[in-house]
């Protein structure tokens, strides 16, 4: 849930964001592939021959053709075995097809012959961070801004790791850094749009992620989560219009977050049968979704079958009980089933975790 070029000693770093984590997921990284360039081949034949096979595997990794990419670093390093950069950009290729084990082999391996290499703490940091292993993320990632100081992106990464390490002011501290070092690298406006998410500023979210489309007009991940940010603060027919956007240009997994995406803007529309063929459409694609289950609670509450709502409400709960406004939707469901008491506790839990509404309807309970 992956722009640049920035001159990182003597290289040219280039970026390519493709999405690995959207709005109704737990929170992710987005996947960026920090593509190592080096300025000058080296001199011995066998040298020249591994630089050679390095450019061509750069070339199939900017054109995304990542198997065959990893083929020529491979060519690179039988010739070539200490060659850090080839090994930073096979774990690249590596990281796309999902091979994760191997990537973290060679981005180690790179940083045991090279231990200077911001680029590949960079990039390491960011695998761990993708794993969810946020305190490796945040020791690569403050290890990658000592070399590699002038990279924005290095500091909105730390920023990411930093917040979900719960170090949250320095988080701020960190986007901002990166913001005045490149104010055109939207992956800073990405990961602190996240974070206004989190912290459930969600106008703040939507000027962040209106600021990536600046960069990346049509970047998947981020036009779905404007659909849901613009529903959430009211303006549930603009929703619609990015869910729609958002469904055009999204495959896999992500095309499952978009539907729902646009059975949510659907149902606040109280469109109740369009949005729950949405549903219906987002589960078939992917049935592991706390925030689907939460919004089919809501088709079957406004439809006044509580029994099925609460079922809806309280597996979602089981998958991710931190979906946004979801006790306060379990409350009104035990409202409604003349379970006043649940009600209030339900309300009270949403409360705790800080759901506006929640806030409000726990003031009405004793």
């Amino acid at each position: 849930m992956l722009n640049f070029t920035n001159k990182m000693h003597k290289r040219t770093v280039y970026e390519l964001i493709k999405p690995q984590g959207f709005l109704f997921t737990k929170m992710r990284t987005l996947l960026p592939l920090f593509l190592l360039f080096l300025m000058a081949a080296c001199g011995k034949q066998r040298d020249q021959e591994a630089y050679q096979f390095f450019l061509r595997g750069n070339d199939q990794l900017l054109r995304q053709d990542y198997a065959q990419a990893e083929r020529f670093y491979t060519e690179a390093l039988q010739k070539k075995p200490e060659f850090p950069e080839a090994l930073t950009n096979r774990g690249l290729a590596y990281i796309q097809q999902a091979n994760y084990e191997k990537a973290l082999s060679d981005l180690n391996n790179s940083l045991k012959i090279n231990p200077k290499l911001g680029s590949t703490y960079q990039n390491r940091g960011n695998l761990f961070s993708m794993q969810g292993e946020y305190a490796n993320a945040l020791r690569d990632l403050e290890e990658a801004v000592k070399f590699i100081p002038d990279s924005s992106t290095a500091w909105a990464f730390l920023g990411n790791a930093q917040y979900m390490t719960g170090q949250e002011d320095l988080a701020m501290s960190s986007f901002q850094k990166a913001e005045q070092l490149r104010p055109s690298d939207y992956t800073t406006y990405a990961f602190r749009g996240w974070v206004y998410v989190l912290r459930k500023e969600y106008d703040k979210a939507r000027q962040d992620f209106e600021s990536v489309l600046k960069y990346r007009p049509n970047e998947p991940s981020t036009v779905n989560n404007l659909s849901m940010v613009t529903t959430q603060l009211g303006d549930p027919k603009k929703g619609l219009e990015w869910a729609d956007r958002a469904v055009k240009i999204t495959e896999g997994k992500l095309l499952a977050y978009s539907v729902n995406n646009r059975a949510y803007a659907l149902l606040e529309l109280n469109r109740l049968d369009e949005a729950k063929a949405e549903l219906n459409r987002s589960l078939r694609l992917d049935d592991n979704n706390a925030w689907a289950y939460r919004n089919l609670g809501l088709y079957y509450f406004k439809k006044q079958q509580f029994a099925q709502a609460m079922d809806a409400l309280k597996k979602a709960e089981q998958m991710d009980p931190s979906v946004e406004n979801l006790y306060f939707y379990l409350g009104n469901t035990s409202q409604a089933s003349g379970k006043n008491q649940e009600a209030c506790t339900y309300w009270k839990k949403g409360a705790t975790l800080k759901e506006k509404k929640s806030i409000e309807a726990a003031k009405g309970c004793s």
